[in-house]
């Protein structure tokens, strides 16, 4: 996959054939599906048949649930699902490391360290939902308005700590 083409990724399947450094027919190759096929999955066009996800699902190294939706189309790769792939690819890392029998301190840490991060990542964007959620539901304002003077609050107290 092309640099350029990253930055345009709308589907977690989409988003590991990149993290994967892989093309649609390499892929397609290895697990005997056409390009067109995999690219109508990718693209939303129909939902990937039982057989071929659980396939997909192997090759990654994932959960089906991480690859679909509950209508068997491509997960849309959102803020949080890419934070929560992450993790997993994470976990699976440090696991890897721990059955290599590698050292916590030198080789393992870093990635523990960098789970960390993703937690609080992932905290933020659930809390990032929670508030669009609201916002949505806010139908007379007055949500809006109070959210308003809270950031209003912060902005001004993250004012005063520069100026001090």
């Amino acid at each position: 996959m092309k640099r350029s083409q990253s930055t345009t990724v709308k589907t977690v399947l989409e988003y590991m054939v990149m993290l994967n450094e892989q093309s649609y027919s390499g892929i397609g190759r290895q697990l005997n599906i056409t390009p067109q096929q995999f690219s109508d999955w990718i693209k939303k066009r129909r939902p990937i048949p039982q057989e071929r996800l659980q396939a997909l699902a192997a090759y990654f190294g994932v959960g089906e649930e991480v690859l679909v939706d509950t209508g068997h189309f491509a997960s849309p790769l959102t803020p949080l699902a890419k934070v929560q792939l992450h993790m997993l690819l994470l976990d699976q890392k440090i696991a890897q490391l721990e059955g290599e029998g590698a050292e916590e301190e030198e080789d393992i840490a870093p990635y523990r360290d960098k789970k960390l991060q993703l937690e609080r990542e992932r905290e933020h964007e659930i809390r990032l939902g929670r508030v669009a959620e609201a916002l949505q539901r806010d139908h007379d304002g007055r949500l809006a308005l109070l959210l308003d003077q809270v950031l209003d609050e912060a902005a001004a107290k993250k004012t005063e700590g520069v100026e001090s």
